[in-house]
């Protein structure tokens, strides 16, 4: 059972999409301020059009590597995605859901928000490349916002699909990955070229 679910007991499906929507948001919400904390990176350096280019390539070879290490998980994606960081922010959770309380429970959906994981990186990445705090944050916003339907349904979805269906639709996405970040490393190569 996930955290999450120790805060559904006992409520109907009303409010449990309710707090569903109030868990995603507090999780956009960090989405957005690393989107300002990146934003602000990327305007300390400030990249000319040589650089960006250079960078879009080496994000564009980490997607592609992301969508590889999904495809055949194990150690690549603990590599991608770091376990200390993954154990230090489920040891705040833990914390926080002792206290059953809204509050509580939207730090939960912030420290999601915190949680290591490939796409946010290449996001990020995007952020720091806009180097302007409005826009980064503004990119992660709509990527927040992007996700919001799905995460929203993907409790309720994967408990009807099949084993073999999820299967073949996370190896097609980490396939789109693939294909994405080599498409973004072309690009790159070719702002350079």
């Amino acid at each position: 059972m996930s955290l999450q679910a120790l805060f559904f007991k006992g409520k109907s499906k009303s409010e449990i999409l309710m707090l569903s929507t109030l868990y995603n948001l507090a999780r956009i919400f960090a989405y957005v301020a690393l989107g300002a904390l990146f934003g602000a990176f990327g305007a300390a350096i400030s990249f000319g059009v040589q650089a960006r280019g250079v960078i879009f390539f080496i994000v564009g070879l980490v997607i592609a590597f992301i969508g590889i290490a999904l495809l055949f998980r194990g150690e690549l994606l603990k590599f991608i995605e770091s376990e200390k960081a993954l154990k230090f922010i489920v040891k705040i959770a833990k914390t926080s859901v002792q206290k059953r309380n809204l509050a509580n429970f939207l730090l939960l959906g912030f420290l999601n928000g915190l949680l290591p994981c490939g796409v946010v990186y290449y996001f990020l990445a995007l952020g720091v490349l806009s180097a302007n705090v409005a826009d980064a944050s503004l990119i992660m916003l709509i990527f927040g916002f992007c996700t919001l339907p799905v995460m929203l349904l993907a409790s309720f979805v994967f408990g009807l699909l099949r084993e073999k269906f999820k299967e073949i639709m996370f190896k097609l996405s980490a396939c789109i990955m693939i294909l994405n970040g080599l498409y973004l490393s072309f690009l790159g190569y070719r702002a350079n070229v």
